[in-house]
């Protein structure tokens, strides 16, 4: 029940988190899941990360409309691919590279890792080491690594701790990361309740001390 009502005074207090000065400002990831988006009406979040790609062929259908109407809007924009353990690494890149432009971006790339199938935890780390390399010697900075805060530790920590990390956990403990290292980015909630966002959104917020500079593309 505490539960429960923890995330209902979330999304109570969403459309207006931000207004105050005091509160923490936070930032959205969006796909298609999010329905079509009216970014008009979206309030002034301090960054977006939209999805793109996933795996070797899939593109996020929203993803061009997405990107146009977040920039149109002068938000910060990122892109983040799903990575799958089905796919070779080479052609996952390939597909976020011929979707995910330089100039169409403000922020590091973003790759999404929540499954780990048919490879071992050594399989998988050296796999996801090699995409974070074809992505910086692309775009010119490695790619900040998303997860849920279970996952990350089982298989990713402490390899990959010095990277930027997003960590999803929701309710009110920020995420707990195994070994030296901390996260950059609490995705604390997924029911956020925003305009022009048909469905409940991700809320992304800074750890303290971080800040936008820090995850730009280019300075």
């Amino acid at each position: 029940m505490r539960k429960w009502l923890f995330i209902s005074a979330i999304v109570l207090l969403l459309p207006i988190w931000g207004q105050n000065k005091e509160q923490e400002s936070f930032g959205i990831d969006v796909s298609h899941h999010d329905g079509k988006i009216n970014w008009e009406q979206v309030p002034d979040v301090e960054f977006v990360y939209i999805k793109a790609t996933e795996g070797a062929t899939y593109v996020d259908p929203m993803h061009k409309q997405n990107i146009k109407g977040a920039r149109a809007r002068k938000l910060r924009v990122g892109a983040y691919h799903y990575f799958r353990t089905t796919s070779s690494v080479q052609k996952q890149f390939e597909n976020y590279k011929q979707h995910v432009k330089k100039e169409d971006i403000d922020l590091i790339p973003m790759v999404d890792v929540e499954e780990c199938r048919k490879w071992s935890v050594t399989q998988f780390q050296d796999s996801l080491m090699r995409f974070i390399q074809l992505v910086k010697s692309h775009y010119g900075k490695a790619p900040m690594i998303y997860s849920v805060n279970t996952f990350y530790n089982k298989y990713c920590a402490p390899r990959f701790n010095k990277y930027y990390l997003m960590v999803g956990r929701y309710g009110s403990y920020e995420p707990f990361i195994k070994g030296r290292g901390t996260y950059t980015i609490w995705q604390k909630s997924q029911t956020g309740n925003l305009s022009g966002i048909p469905k409940n959104v991700d809320i992304d917020i800074f750890r303290e001390g971080v800040q936008i500079d820090d995850i730009l593309l280019t300075k």
